[in-house]
């Protein structure tokens, strides 16, 4: 069924059951058109814009706001006229903003790029981006541009965090040869010596292209044209890497206890800091699965596992999910997430990185989220779940 078809499908009802005789009841049909457009492009408003206002003036039916795809204005307009709204003056912005021209993209060029949810150093932390990765701009605010994470997360990030480029700029990007950085932290230096004066630092995850190699050194290129050196065993060939990925109860294991210790940090997925959904998404993305980014989002993906008070069905690399179990008058709330190790361990972000136990007679023991335990879901093996896309 086609989506036009699909929305007046679903509109029809409401103007069964509405008349538009009054102000009142006309304001309720213009919400709920709007509300059954957005839920059909924008379910997750951290991942899709689906911001519209409206208002009366006269005869006219003012339509304002922005969308992130052609679609969901054209299906807005269509069904508001449908629903009797004949006179309508459309101001609705598709991003990526015009104004941007062909310059759409960045990519970063900080080790850790600082998302927030607003254009502002005080604004809360939403997610990270490591450097090399491709973001998507949608609109300029002062120093601040809105965009889109590889895994789709919204958010502002500052401008000096990136270069600006083109479709073109980005497809070069992708095509270069690259290293990963595969060390937790590391340095790039001006000269390939370890007394030489910094270039930038470097976290786990990041990408550089790659120039040549020095010796025990690597010469590296970042985003925005700076070149350095970085001591070779502190990265990898990136296409290798790639293709090297094993996602494995066991990998999942290390690259989890790689952490151990590092702080909590909210919206934070690199060793400078953790939340616990960006630990569990850069403990899998090392091991070659992208998850979704919030804990809510990642208790969708994967196989349900039957919890029972033994834990006999959950195998090592388990994701758990800790809330509020769903009751007739509220629903689920999932607000933590951690790995299963075995014999009722985990390993989560919770103050630092660290294990604890789902066994009351352990010493490390964890009442609090025993007794929030949800649900778990397995990830390993689904067929379901994307692989690292190209960043």
């Amino acid at each position: 069924m086609k989506a036009h078809t699909l929305l007046v499908a679903a509109i029809v009802p409401l103007l069964l059951f509405v008349s538009c005789s009054s102000t009142d009841e006309q304001e309720i049909l213009l919400s709920s058109t709007v509300k059954v457009v957005k839920e059909r492009y924008a379910p997750d408003r951290r991942i899709a814009v689906f911001d519209v206002t409206w208002r009366r003036s006269g005869a006219h039916l003012m339509v304002k706001g922005e969308v992130d795809h052609p679609d969901a204005k054209r299906d807005l307009l269509n069904a508001l006229t449908e629903s009797g709204f004949k006179d309508i003056v459309d101001s609705i912005v598709v991003l990526p903003d015009p104004q941007l021209n062909e310059r759409r993209f960045g990519i970063v060029t900080v080790s850790v790029g600082n998302m927030r949810t607003e254009p502002s150093q005080a604004a809360e932390l939403g997610t990270q981006v490591m450097m090399g990765s491709v973001v998507k701009l949608l609109k300029k605010r002062g120093g601040w541009y809105y965009v889109q994470s590889p895994d789709q997360y919204l958010g502002w990030l500052e401008d000096d965090a990136m270069a600006l480029t083109t479709p073109e700029g980005v497809e070069e990007w992708r095509a270069q040869p690259k290293v990963i950085t595969t060390a937790y932290f590391g340095i790039v230096r001006e000269q390939p010596s370890a007394s030489a004066l910094p270039v930038s630092d470097i976290v786990v995850g990041t990408l550089m292209r790659s120039v040549a190699e020095r010796g025990a050194w690597r010469e590296v290129a970042l985003p925005d044209g700076r070149r350095g050196y970085v001591e070779r065993h502190l990265v990898e060939d990136y296409a290798s890497w790639q293709t090297s990925r094993r996602l494995s109860p066991e990998n999942i294991e290390r690259s989890a206890k790689m952490f151990i210790g590092v702080p909590y940090l909210w919206g934070g997925t690199s060793p400078k800091g953790v939340d616990c959904s960006g630990f569990t998404k850069i403990v899998y993305r090392m091991n070659g699965l992208e998850l979704n980014r919030d804990a809510n989002q990642q208790a969708l993906m994967g196989e349900e596992i039957p919890l029972d008070d033994d834990l006999t069905q959950l195998r090592k690399g388990d994701l758990l999910f800790f809330g509020r179990k769903a009751t007739e008058d509220k629903p689920e709330r999932i607000t933590h997430v951690g790995i299963y190790l075995e014999n009722k361990k985990f390993i989560h972000s919770s103050g630092r990185v660290k294990i604890n136990s789902l066994d009351p007679s352990a010493p490390d023991y964890d009442e609090g989220n025993h007794k929030r335990l949800v649900r778990a879901r397995r990830v390993i093996g689904s067929t379901h779940i994307p692989e690292v896309a190209q960043r």
